[in-house]
This record gives C-alpha cells, sequence and structure tokens, in this order.
C-alpha cells in the first residue's frame, strides 16, 4: 500500500515537472516571436507624423480600425484618421483604404471613418472601403488581394505597426509605417499587452495560412473606390458627418 502511494506521487511529480517544461518552453518561444516583431521592425521604413515630409510616394495608405463610440471614432482611431488624411494633403499617396469592423449589426467601425474623411474633403473616387478588416492579417491580405495594393502606407499606432508590417512584409509588399501616436492613450497597457498575443497570432497567421488567391470581386487600387461602398454610405449627405473635433475617449 505504502509502495502505491509512493508509486502514485512520483508519477504525479513527473507529470508536473513535464507540464512546467512545456509551458516553459511554450513562454519561451511566444516572448521570442514577440522580440523578433519588435527587432524586425528596425528594418522597415518607419516615420512619426513629424517626419511625413521627409516620406517618399506610394500608392495608398491603409487605416486600420479601431473602437468608436456609437458615431465617433475613438482617440487612437481619430488619430489614424488624421495621420492618413495628412498624407493625402501632402500628395505622400493617392488613394485611402479604411479597414475595420463591420460584422454586427449594431457596430460599425468603418461608417466613422468615411464621414471623417468626405468631411476633410477627400475625393469619394480616392476613398477604398474594406468592410471585413476583422483583424490586422485580413486587413492586410484583403488590400493585396482585392484592392491589388503592391506598395502601402500603414498609418496605426507604434504598438501596432511591428505586426502590421511584418504581415505587409511577408506578403511582397513595399511597406513604410507611419506612427500615428499623437498623445497619451487610456489604454496604452493594455493594448500592448493585447498585442504580445497578437503577434503570437500573426506568425501563425503568417506561416500556416495558405494566402488566398482570389477573394471575390477585385477592385484595383489603381480605379475608383466608390465601388467599393455600401449602399448606406453612399448616400451620406454633406451635413452628416458626426463630430470629430472634440477629444474622444
Amino acid at each position: 500500500m505504502i509502495q502505491k502511494i509512493i508509486e502514485y506521487i512520483q508519477t504525479i511529480k513527473k507529470t508536473i515537472i513535464f507540464v512546467i517544461k512545456v509551458v516553459m518552453v511554450v513562454v519561451i518561444f511566444s516572448m521570442s516571436v514577440d522580440l523578433y516583431f519588435e527587432l524586425n521592425y528596425f528594418s522597415i521604413p518607419s516615420h512619426t507624423i513629424k517626419e511625413i515630409d521627409k516620406m517618399k510616394p506610394k500608392t495608398a495608405a491603409i487605416v486600420l480600425g479601431a473602437a468608436v463610440y456609437g458615431n465617433k471614432p475613438s482617440a487612437i482611431l481619430l488619430d489614424r484618421l488624421k495621420g492618413a488624411l495628412l498624407l493625402y494633403k501632402k500628395k505622400k499617396i493617392k488613394k485611402i483604404i479604411l479597414s475595420g469592423d463591420n460584422g454586427k449589426k449594431y457596430y460599425n467601425e468603418l461608417t466613422p471613418m468615411l464621414k471623417y474623411m468626405l468631411k476633410n474633403k477627400v475625393r469619394k473616387e480616392d476613398i477604398f472601403i474594406d468592410y471585413e478588416g476583422f483583424r490586422t492579417y485580413d486587413s492586410i491580405v484583403r488590400a493585396k488581394v482585392i484592392f491589388q495594393v503592391n506598395d502601402v502606407v500603414i498609418v496605426t499606432q507604434r504598438f501596432h505597426q511591428p505586426r502590421a508590417a511584418f504581415i505587409a512584409e511577408k506578403l511582397e509588399m513595399d511597406v513604410v509605417c507611419l506612427e500615428t501616436d499623437m498623445r497619451t492613450y487610456r489604454d496604452d497597457l493594455k493594448n500592448r499587452f493585447r498585442e504580445y498575443f497578437a503577434r503570437n497570432l500573426a506568425w501563425m497567421d503568417v506561416y500556416f495560412m495558405e494566402v488566398p488567391k482570389s477573394m471575390g470581386e477585385v477592385y484595383s487600387i489603381k480605379g475608383s473606390g466608390e465601388g467599393t461602398w455600401k449602399e448606406r454610405d453612399l448616400i451620406i449627405h454633406e451635413n452628416d458627418f458626426g463630430v470629430f473635433d472634440r477629444e474622444d475617449p
């Protein structure tokens, strides 16, 4: 009886040691992926808002979606929109791709993004809308496959850029990054914590998922973007642009 108890305890001990070793391997690998994204980012051209004049022109900018509150962009999203608008006004890009989440009936990131661009006199034909940009990986793959984009400026904050740039680079896109950090954000720590896990998922996406050759109808970035708009967005009136000038959450 005592011998069986000893053997049972030894089995439990071996199991615990094995589990600890597995967890350590997973954690070390995960941390290595996160670090790799940071190191890889140093090899990709990147600029802050103050350095826009130094940037070489590209065909398009991708504005990656973020939270909206009702019809108002969050602070993070608003700064991305401002960055893309500045690129457009300074003729560093010809087209703007707005990519975000429109997967729920009562949640829509794209219409407030579009309203911001229209309010600031971006030509309708220069705005392409991706209503299925549920993840960064989706947004960039769809820009490559559906909009036929080969050279692009990714517009988002610094914490997000290494992942977005990594994906674009692996898709063989000529990529430049615009870091749109214009303030201190309320959820900076939360965003970086989330990004740690998102980078690991992106690594798996890139190396284990096959990029589809076709994703439906193609809307070339060289043409007009209006064909990508949903009907509800085609009828936005000039007096229906929402509020963008005060501080957002």
